[in-house]
């Protein structure tokens, strides 16, 4: 190796090692976790991803239905039924699993929204 290939080398790696010592990684870390999940204002500071946004509020009518409505299965009223019967099996799996663990998102944020205050206690009930 040559005299002016070891010192870009060095001279790289003395850049990035200054990089890492001021904490550069972590502030870009940061600034993209702040830019994919924006504050909505719901739920107290809880977030809502955009996926998230678009259940938000049916999944806020399943947890709030009466006493009188008992709900059995809430992902099926999630379910976009003519794009489910159009999936593969293995398509309906997976689009299952994913209403699910939306939906079990937003129902713990709704409920950390309500041990805050700011909902009603019917949420915490409902599973």
């Amino acid at each position: 190796m040559d005299v002016q290939t070891r010192g870009t080398i060095q001279s790289v790696a003395a850049e990035a090692k200054k990089r890492m010592k001021l904490g550069y990684w972590n502030d870009i870390k940061e600034r993209r976790r702040t830019e994919e999940r924006p504050h909505t204002g719901r739920c107290g500071a809880d977030t809502l991803t955009k996926e998230e946004e678009q259940y938000y509020a049916r999944v806020k009518k399943i947890l709030s239905a009466g006493e009188d409505e008992v709900i059995i299965n809430p992902i099926a009223q999630l379910m976009d039924k003519q794009h489910y019967s159009e999936l593969s099996p293995s398509d309906k799996q997976q689009y299952v699993f994913r209403l699910s663990e939306i939906y079990i998102s937003i129902k713990k944020k709704i409920a950390a929204g309500e041990a805050k205050g700011g909902l009603d206690g019917r949420i915490a009930l409902i599973i």
